[in-house]
């Protein structure tokens, strides 16, 4: 579930469409905000035990990204 989570909000990173903090269609800001939403919020952050380690997981997926894409050959 975890790995799910992290591909469906890095996504438009991956695919260079827009960072997935500002995407909006991510879900990345329902997720790290107080406001209210129709997403299981706290069930998901659970799943990385809080808030900054969502955003860690996440930041270091967007980070590999971005590495990966610097090798590949066009």
């Amino acid at each position: 579930m975890r790995n799910l989570i992290i591909y469906v909000n890095t996504n438009s990173t991956h695919h260079q469409i827009e960072d997935y903090r500002t995407y909006k269609h991510s879900s990345y800001d329902a997720l790290i905000s107080d406001q209210e939403t129709s997403i299981k919020r706290d069930e998901v952050i659970e799943l990385f035990s809080d808030v900054n380690n969502f955003k860690h997981v996440l930041s270091s997926k967007k980070l590999n990204i971005e590495t990966l894409q610097e090798l590949i050959l066009e």
